[in-house]
């Protein structure tokens, strides 16, 4: 089966959260960890998961939103915060896989 870029709606928005997902996982390494981009983000992607049922795993997306409310709001210092920021960047890292594969239809 070949893979191919189908121009539509679903196409289009899957594209735009992966394109987010890639500039919060860049940015949330240059940006305060008390930064309201990152929450900014997971509003995004829990409206696609909601929007677009069985897309994106659920564990994976809570985990991630998980992650982000524990560095936002500052519980975590040393090396927990460094295993959290770990996590969250394999939740980006999956939800970026995920997204190319529902776009090239793999």
């Amino acid at each position: 089966m070949p893979m191919y870029f189908q121009i539509t709606l679903f196409n289009i928005v899957t594209l735009f959260l992966m394109a987010a997902t890639l500039i919060v996982a860049v940015k949330r390494f240059s940006l305060r960890i008390d930064s309201n981009l990152p929450l900014t983000y997971y509003g995004l992607l829990l409206a696609y998961w909601r929007g677009n049922a069985y897309t994106l795993d659920n564990y994976w997306v809570l985990g991630g939103l998980l992650c982000g409310l524990l560095l936002r709001f500052e519980f975590l210092s040393g090396a927990v915060e460094k295993l959290i920021r770990s996590l969250e960047l394999l939740v980006f890292a999956y939800v970026a896989v995920r997204c190319a594969k529902l776009i090239l239809q793999c």
